[in-house]
């Protein structure tokens, strides 16, 4: 998840790694600058999530956000321009993972 300034452009990023196999839970936040807007705060968040995933050798994600535009553009590979970095930067870590999807969760 992510929240975003205006003022400055600052966005914090949280994430939440769950392993129901493990019963284990991880999490961590990190805070951006110069974001452009809300939903590019949303893809730095999930990109950070999935860069932490592969440093603890995750193999099979079900990744989850409640931003609709960024989930339908990581499931269809369309991505919006201003997205465009990012999301290539997400596909590529994606290829590290056994398997991976994208859900929308309200």
């Amino acid at each position: 998840d992510a929240a975003w300034r205006l003022q400055d452009k600052t966005a914090g990023c949280s994430w939440v790694l769950h392993n129901p196999s493990l019963e284990e839970t991880r999490q961590g936040t990190s805070t951006e600058r110069f974001v452009a807007s809300p939903l590019m705060a949303e893809a730095l968040a999930v990109r950070e999530a999935l860069l932490q995933a592969k440093a603890l050798h995750l193999t099979n994600i079900c990744l989850k956000s409640d931003n609709q535009v960024l989930i339908k553009a990581l499931s269809s590979k369309q991505h919006p321009v201003e997205l465009y970095g990012i999301n290539l930067d997400i596909e590529n870590l994606s290829l590290s993972f056994t398997s991976i999807s994208f859900a929308h969760v309200p």
